[in-house]
């Protein structure tokens, strides 16, 4: 994790210059930004001889020539560091700031019992709700579960039946955050637990991703009215209805086919370095059907690497594997930060630097709903920005305007 001071020294007013701004629809050049007191204020004309001299209230950063682009949003990762937001939420929180994700949905994940699920979001809850300077870059609770399909991912045996009462009992322990859930919409009362928490009165609806699902069409599509957007993990922890397949092993249609048909559903992605998670043509073929604005990349960081199982090709090169295992040798989750994440989409997929903070930073900000402030480079936007060069290293991370010190192990 990085240091005890996570900030270096701050100005009031910043100017971005000798830069390639990443905005939404393509690179802007021979322009400089202006942020002031942790907002983008202006794009200008990077003129030489018109930039005020460097002092104690503003502070000029030539950028190199690199790329300026808005701060990673990761709408699913469950902690990183060797913790879990349900547990050390600053530490989570100040390991994936330090790698560029300036906005992040702490996400919950299946518990034993229901009363640790309880002090999990508690504990995100609280953070979020605290002075600390590092809560400001969690937008809010990704409920992966616990209303999830028991047959599918690696805390299956911890999922329970959906219940009306249970669900808001875990909104009103969320106390008003941001929330999305993942949810099985083949699970009876799903239906019922998603209508109730759209109506229970909350200032932000929340919004709902079939996932760890066997969901048919026809059920999938039931919850879109109830703010049914996204697909959580797209090709990880799905299956069919109708499994096995009829007439001598004809595909039939599952969640996968649903989301790639329906425009109104995003698409999560996990893009390991190796394909391990969804194969790189995989990845080509979803980015294909779906287009960069209907993909999102995510981490599913998880807080405990696990013993590589021996199914692992022998020419994978173990120091470059990012993903998690469970005790059985099944995939759970990610080792990935979001640039990494980002670096391996672009490698695999060839997506140009806008595309990929399409994918890495506005979708996700529109589904959550945060993208009034948030997940493009817009003036009234927070200044939550990022410095990479065309293979995404990151160069510099920038939260409201504060640099952000990513020294002592955090590159």
């Amino acid at each position: 994790m990085c240091e005890d001071k996570y900030f270096l020294d701050e100005a009031d007013e910043l100017i971005f210059t000798n830069v390639n701004l990443v905005m939404a629809d393509g690179i802007l050049t021979d322009m400089r930004l202006r942020v002031e007191n942790g907002v983008l204020t202006a794009l200008e004309a990077d003129e030489p001889g018109t930039l005020p001299a460097n002092g104690e209230k503003v502070q000029i950063v030539d950028c190199g020539g690199l790329y300026l682009a808005p701060g990673f949003v990761d709408q699913h990762c469950h902690g990183g560091a060797g913790g879990r937001f349900m547990t050390v939420p600053r530490t989570s929180t100040a390991y994936h700031l330090c790698h560029g994700t300036t906005s992040v949905m702490a996400t919950f994940s299946n518990c034993p019992t229901v009363a640790d699920m309880c002090n999990g979001i508690s504990a995100i809850a609280d953070f979020y709700f605290s002075d600390d300077p590092l809560a400001a870059a969690v937008a809010g609770i990704h409920m992966e579960g616990p209303f999830i399909n028991p047959r599918f991912g690696s805390r299956r045996e911890w999922s329970i039946a959906p219940d009306v009462e249970r669900a808001l009992e875990f909104q009103r322990l969320a106390r008003g955050m941001r929330s999305i859930w993942s949810v099985a919409p083949e699970l009876p009362g799903c239906l019922e637990v998603c209508r109730a928490l759209r109506t229970s009165g909350e200032k932000y609806l929340p919004r709902f991703l079939v996932g760890h699902s066997a969901a048919s069409y026809e059920e999938i599509m039931a919850l879109l009215p109830l703010g049914l957007a996204a697909a959580t993990h797209c090709t990880n922890a799905t299956g069919r209805s109708i499994e096995p397949t009829r007439f001598g092993g004809t595909r039939e249609f599952g969640v996968d086919e649903a989301v790639w048909l329906t425009d109104a559903i995003s698409a999560e992605v996990i893009p390991d370095y190796y394909g391990v998670h969804v194969r790189p043509q995989m990845l080509q073929l979803i980015l294909k059907i779906k287009g960069d604005e209907g993909v999102i990349i995510i981490t599913d960081c998880t807080f405990s690497a696990g013993a590589v199982p021996d199914s692992i090709p022998a020419e994978f090169n173990t120091d470059q594997l990012d993903v998690s295992f469970n005790n059985k040798g099944g995939l759970s989750g990610s080792q990935l930060t979001m640039d990494r994440a980002a670096a391996n989409m672009r490698r695999h997929t060839g997506a140009s630097l806008v595309s990929i903070f399409r994918m890495a930073a506005l979708n996700p900000a529109r589904f959550i709903g945060i993208d009034d402030t948030v997940g493009s480079i817009e003036v009234g936007k927070r200044a939550n920005l990022v410095l990479v060069d065309e293979d995404l290293n990151l160069h510099g991370v920038w939260l409201d305007g504060r640099a952000v010190k990513r020294s002592g192990g955090c590159m």
